[in-house]
């Protein structure tokens, strides 16, 4: 059995901390660190580093912990998915990817027993998700950590739509090296734009120029590039710079493709 982690911890003392405890209930689990790049408090960067990596695993316990929220009133989650458990706060982060894994039935977990003996209230990842899933992944059954939920909290950041204007879209995150993911799939955009293309670009309230390219290296120096990434979403991309910096580009707003 395999317990991965995904987090905003970066290089810290926290990431340790959750280790110690999975490992003092289930020295035997494998750990697997995703990610613990993911922007700080960044809940749609941590569900789409996650939803990314999942399929990739046999079965497996994943832990995600993006969590500004800690310590208020939403609900710690478990949800059972085709093939894996996914452990973490009620704000949206387990969501795309218990979509892409095939959802099943997501519980509040409530039982204490699966927590440590005390709780911090700024460090759940530690006190709560890091023990339930320990206690998971050791053959707790589902039923055990709490009731079913009907209602939680979504992250859906759509699909691309054809417009009058273009291809209409959203920014989801941008990666370590600035490159700017969308929520526009490989095939819609395919369709309506061949290799070499010339693109124009709005997002938010900037419009630049691109070119559609099939690596990073095919853009020139300063050049904007339009490419299928390996999530299988379209990015926006400068070679070896950030396109999130030189255009300034944030998540969640909406961004057009349209010929130039």
């Amino acid at each position: 059995m395999l317990i991965t982690l995904t987090t905003d911890f970066g290089d810290s003392e926290y990431v340790g901390a959750m280790k110690g405890v999975i490992c003092s209930i289930a020295p035997d689990i494998e750990i697997v660190d995703i990610t613990h790049g993911v922007r700080r408090h960044s809940v749609r960067h941590g569900a789409y580093a996650l939803q990314a990596a999942v399929p990739h695993f046999p079965f497996a316990v994943h832990v995600a912990v993006v969590d500004p929220g800690v310590g208020t009133e939403r609900r710690p989650l478990v949800i059972a998915c085709e093939g894996a458990y996914l452990v973490g706060p009620d704000n949206g982060v387990l969501l795309p990817a218990a979509r892409r894994l095939g959802l099943k039935q997501v519980r509040h977990v409530t039982s204490s027993a699966l927590f440590r003996s005390q709780v911090s209230s700024t460090f759940h990842g530690r006190d709560v998700f890091a023990p339930v899933a320990a206690h998971l992944a050791t053959g707790v059954k589902l039923a055990d950590v709490g009731p079913e939920l009907q209602v939680w909290t979504d992250l859906d950041w759509g699909r691309a739509e054809d417009a009058p204007e273009g291809l209409r879209g959203q920014v989801l995150c941008a990666d370590r090296f600035g490159n700017v993911i969308t929520n526009v799939g490989a095939e819609s955009f395919s369709r309506r734009f061949p290799p070499n293309a010339r693109l124009t670009i709005t997002t938010g309230k900037v419009t630049f120029k691109a070119r559609v390219a099939r690596t990073y290296a095919e853009g020139l120096p300063g050049e904007a590039v339009a490419l299928v990434g390996s999530g299988g979403y379209v990015e926006i991309a400068i070679n070896r710079a950030s396109a999130e910096q030189q255009f300034g580009l944030r998540e969640a707003e909406p961004c057009v493709f349209r010929p130039a």
